[in-house]
């Protein structure tokens, strides 16, 4: 048996006031060659509006996306089926997501049901505001209605992004029971119990993780040893270690360093994305436009400091590591383009850039195998 890693990317085609530009036509897809890292053309997407945001689920063939539409009440999460041999999307079906600006989704672990976190825009009372929705995936590979929804309250002391509460992602616990959403807005990070068969979220007792004031958490990521996780928070540019327990789900922030050299420019983080063996947990930055490379301490993942480099472009908003780790991905946004790196083995850094191909506004770039 063979597999073949395909890449698929969401690109801006509706214009957003806080995006420099929309050339996107939809979800493109390319073949990713695991000797070389050569990106070739295979399909494009178009019918669906800004697709900024893409989960896939390859041992059943689906795809989803979120659509991040400014002035929608609510966003789009729309349900692909995937052809693996010439990278083609049919539609299956689509559902509100139940809040606006739709900017992350995900599946769970078994590939049971469908996660989405509604950013929401800069105002208070918004309907219908939910923050979090979780959906069932049928089967025939469509989403049922949002199962369950949750909308977050509070706020942080940066009046211009922090007047609200901002969902920013939702990632499942290494066992499946739970799922943990970071919210940007009230700086956060919020643990939901999961009943992944049949698709709902439920509260937790006790109180959701806290980040310094200002931090403004945005993507998370378990360590693959199930007791240590991380978020980068985008404000101020650190990443916070957590001590994670599996029995209620519960985060204990250990923690939090920062990001980038002192000396580097104001920057945002981005995307966070952590080595399959655990070594090395990597973070993109819009500003610095870089790719840090975090060496973890291998007795408790504590995050040592960085090697960075350019991203090869502009405004790295989203990069993956490809299924066999030898290389790494960047969305560039505001260069639309695609930039792949081969990955050092022994040191984990992103060295050569092997290929760069054109997207218009890229926005999510995720690296998948499909058997054959």
């Amino acid at each position: 048996m063979s597999a073949t890693t395909l890449v698929f990317v969401g690109c801006i085609n509706r214009a957003v006031p806080h995006f420099a530009s929309a050339n996107g036509r939809g979800i493109a897809t390319f073949r990713l060659d695991d000797a070389t890292g050569k990106l070739t053309p295979l399909a494009d997407t178009a019918g669906v509006v800004n697709p900024s945001y893409l989960a896939i689920l390859p041992r059943r063939r689906l795809l989803f996306a979120t659509s991040e539409v400014f002035g929608w009440p609510e966003g789009q999460v729309s349900a692909y089926r995937v052809d693996a041999e010439t990278g083609a999307l049919t539609l299956l079906n689509r559902q509100a997501t139940r809040g606006s600006l739709s900017a992350h989704c995900n599946t769970d672990r078994d590939g049971r049901c469908v996660f989405v976190a509604n950013y929401g825009h800069e105002i208070g009372d918004e309907t219908p505001g939910q923050h979090v929705a979780s959906f069932a995936i049928l089967d025939n590979g469509m989403i049922s209605p949002a199962l369950s929804t949750f909308s977050h309250r509070g706020n942080g002391p940066d009046q211009a992004r922090q007047s609200v509460p901002h969902g920013h992602c939702v990632v499942p616990s290494p066992d499946n029971r739970f799922a943990v959403v970071t919210d940007l807005g009230t700086d956060e990070v919020v643990t939901y119990r999961l009943d992944a068969p049949s698709g709902r979220l439920m509260c937790v007792d006790g109180s959701p993780a806290r980040l310094p004031p200002g931090s403004g958490p945005r993507h998370f990521v378990f360590h693959p040893d199930g007791v240590v996780a991380y978020v980068v928070n985008e404000l101020n540019a650190s990443i916070g270690r957590f001590a994670y327990s599996s029995a209620d789900g519960a985060l204990q922030l250990l923690d939090v360093v920062r990001a980038l050299p002192e000396d580097t420019v104001p920057s945002h983080s981005a995307a966070l994305q952590i080595a399959a063996d655990g070594r090395f947990l990597y973070a993109s930055f819009r500003g610095d436009d870089s790719i840090a490379c975090y060496p973890l301490d291998p007795v408790d993942g504590r995050v040592l400091p960085p090697t960075v480099r350019s991203s090869g472009g502009k405004t790295p908003r989203s990069f993956t590591l490809s299924p066999s780790g030898k290389f790494l991905l960047v969305a560039n946004q505001d260069s639309d383009s695609v930039v792949t790196f081969r990955i050092d083995p022994l040191t984990g850094q992103p060295g050569e850039q092997v290929d760069a191909v054109p997207v218009g506004t890229p926005m999510c770039v995720q690296a998948v195998n499909f058997e054959s």
